[in-house]
C-alpha cells in the first residue's frame, strides 16, 4: 500500500515553517527558515516575497528529501500565511515592491479616506464586518497609489502572501475566503469581492484573485518546481487559509462553544460562529474560517511574543528555561511594574496605531527578569482585553497555540487572568498542522473540521487559581487605566 502524507506550509512574519504529516495526522518531520523583516522608517514593516520563496523551496527540500529516505509519497501540499500583507506582482509574476506587512502603521490617512469615501464607519462594518484598519490589505493598496503610483499601475495582481506562494507553484492565481476576508476589500453577506471599495481603490476584480474554498484545489506543481523538488508532477496544491483560521482548525477549534488563544508574534483570541453579523463597536474582527460556511470572531493584539523577543534584543538574552523559572518566582504584579505591549500600535480594542510600548513603575531596585515578569503580565493582560472585547458566552473549552504556549509559566498566568480553564491539545504545530489538515481533506474529500475531531486530543488543563485572579483582576484595572491616561500623549509624541 502507498504510504501517502502531505505538507503543511505557513508562511509566517519571522519565518517559513513545513512540517509533513502522514494520513492519522502524526508530524514527521518538521523543517524551518527565519525570515528577515525591514523597518525602513518607524512604524512600517516589510519583508521581501522573493525571500519567502526561497525559503519555501529550502523547506520542501528538505521535506522531500526526507519523504524519499522514508520511501513516502508526498501527495498534496497546502498554505497558510500571515492575514492582510500585500504582495504586489507584474504580469510575468515578479514582485514589483516588499511586502507591506500587516503589522505595518503607515496607511492610517488612506484608511479614513476610504472610510470616508465609503460612508462612514458604520457602512464599512456593514460591507467587510470590520473597520478599514491600518493593517489590512486596502490601505496599502491606495497607498501605493498615492505614493508609488507606477508601482501601482505596473502592478498586474495584487496578492496575499501565501497566495503568492501557491502562484510561484503552480503558476494559478487563486485566493480563498479566510484570506479574502482580511484584507477590507470582501463583502461578509455576499462572500465577494465589494465593487464599492475597489472602486474607491481605482481596481476591479480583475486585479485580485478569484476566491475559492480553502480545501480546495488550486492546480498540480509545475514541472519545473516538481523536478527541483524531487516531487510528482500530479502533486496537488491546495487553497489553504489565513494564519489565524488555520491554527484555530490546527487545534480543533471550529464550532462555536470553542475558542482559540494563540500567543505568537501577534497575540489573537477566536470564537468560530455561524453568523456574519460584525461587532456593532467595532472593536474584534469578522472573518471567514477555513471551514465552509463557518466565520469567527477575533480580536488581536499586534505585539504578544514580539514583545519578549524585543526585549531579548534589548538585553541580549534568550535562555528561555531560565526566563521561565526566574519569571515564575516573582510575585503577581511585577513588584510594581506594568508593560503596555503596544510596539507597533495596538488593535483590539483600542484600534489606535498611535499608542506605543510603556514601562510603568520602573525602580533602581527592579532588574531585567521583573521586566520579563510585567512583559508576561502585560501580554497577558492584552488578550483578556480581546476576550472581553468578543463578549461570548457559552465557551465549553479555551485551546491555546503558538510559540508562547510552550513555556507552562506563561499559559499557567493567562488562565489566572483570564479566570478560565485552557487546554493545550496534542497538535503543536499551529497554522501548517491547519493547512495539512486542508490538504488532507482536499486530497479525500473528507471536511475539514471531521479530520481535526480525528487527529486531535487534549493533552493538558491549565485551572485558574482563584486568589490569583483576584489579584490579576486589580491590576488589570490599572492596566487599562494607564493606557487611557497616556492615550492623548501617544497622538502627539513625535515618531521620526
Amino acid at each position: 500500500m502507498e504510504n501517502i502524507c502531505v505538507v503543511g506550509l505557513d508562511i509566517g512574519t519571522t519565518s517559513i515553517k513545513g512540517i509533513l504529516v502522514d494520513e492519522a495526522g502524526k508530524v514527521l518531520e518538521r523543517a524551518e527558515y527565519p525570515i528577515k523583516l525591514v523597518a525602513p522608517n518607524p512604524g512600517w514593516a516589510e519583508e521581501n516575497p522573493e525571500d519567502w520563496w526561497n525559503g519555501t523551496l529550502i523547506v520542501l527540500k528538505k521535506l522531500s528529501a526526507f519523504a524519499k529516505e522514508q520511501n513516502l509519497k508526498i501527495r498534496a501540499i497546502s498554505t497558510s500565511g500571515q492575514m492582510h500583507s500585500l504582495v504586489a506582482i507584474d504580469k510575468d509574476g515578479n514582485p514589483l515592491h516588499n511586502s507591506i506587512l500587516w503589522c505595518d502603521q503607515r496607511t492610517s490617512a488612506e484608511c479614513d479616506e476610504i472610510t470616508q469615501k465609503i460612508g462612514g464607519r458604520k457602512t464599512a462594518l456593514e460591507i467587510t464586518g470590520n473597520p478599514i484598519l491600518t493593517g489590512f490589505t486596502a490601505g496599502k493598496i491606495l497607498w501605493l497609489l498615492k505614493h508609488e503610483p507606477e508601482i501601482f499601475h505596473k502592478t498586474y495582481k495584487f496578492l496575499l502572501p501565501k497566495d503568492f506562494i501557491n502562484f510561484k507553484m503552480t503558476n494559478e492565481i487563486v485566493t480563498e475566503h479566510s484570506d479574502a476576508s482580511g484584507t477590507a476589500m470582501y463583502d461578509v453577506r455576499t462572500r465577494s469581492w465589494s465593487n464599492t471599495i475597489l472602486g474607491i481603490l481605482n481596481i476591479d476584480d480583475s486585479k485580485l484573485p478569484k476566491i475559492v474554498n480553502s480545501n480546495s484545489i488550486v492546480g498540480t506543481i509545475s514541472h519545473k518546481i516538481a523536478s527541483e523538488l524531487n516531487l510528482e508532477n500530479n502533486t496537488i496544491v491546495v487553497a489553504g487559509g489565513a494564519d489565524n483560521a488555520c491554527a484555530a482548525l490546527g487545534i480543533g477549534v471550529t464550532v462555536p462553544d470553542t475558542a482559540m488563544i494563540s500567543v505568537g508574534t501577534s497575540g489573537t483570541v477566536l470564537v468560530p460562529t455561524f453568523k456574519n453579523e460584525p461587532d456593532e463597536d467595532g472593536k474584534v474582527h469578522l472573518f471567514s474560517h477555513v471551514v465552509n460556511n463557518v466565520n469567527y470572531y477575533m480580536g488581536v493584539m499586534l505585539s504578544a511574543t514580539n514583545s519578549v523577543e524585543w526585549f531579548n534584543k534589548i538585553v541580549n538574552f534568550n535562555e528561555y528555561d531560565i526566563i521561565n523559572a526566574e519569571v515564575d518566582k516573582i510575585p503577581i504584579g511585577a513588584r510594581g511594574l506594568f508593560f503596555l505591549p503596544y510596539l507597533n500600535g495596538e488593535r483590539t480594542p483600542h484600534n489606535d496605531p498611535n499608542a506605543r510600548g510603556v514601562i510603568f513603575g520602573l525602580s533602581s531596585a527592579h532588574n531585567r527578569f521583573d521586566i520579563y515578569r510585567a512583559i508576561f503580565e502585560g501580554v497577558g493582560y492584552g488578550l483578556k482585553d480581546c476576550f472581553v472585547s468578543l463578549k461570548s458566552s457559552g465557551i465549553r473549552e479555551i485551546r491555546i497555540t503558538g510559540g508562547g504556549s510552550k513555556s507552562k509559566v506563561w499559559v499557567k498566568m493567562i488562565a489566572d487572568i483570564l479566570g478560565n480553564r485552557i487546554v493545550k491539545v496534542s497538535s503543536t504545530e499551529g497554522a501548517a498542522y491547519g493547512a495539512a489538515i486542508l490538504a488532507f481533506s482536499a486530497l479525500t474529500g473528507i471536511e475539514p473540521s471531521g479530520i481535526s475531531n480525528k487527529w486531535i486530543s487534549v493533552v493538558e488543563s491549565f485551572v485558574p487559581d482563584e486568589e490569583n485572579s483576584k489579584k490579576y483582576e486589580k491590576n488589570y484595572v490599572i492596566f487599562g487605566q494607564l493606557y487611557n491616561l497616556l492615550k492623548e500623549l501617544f497622538g502627539r509624541i513625535d515618531k521620526g
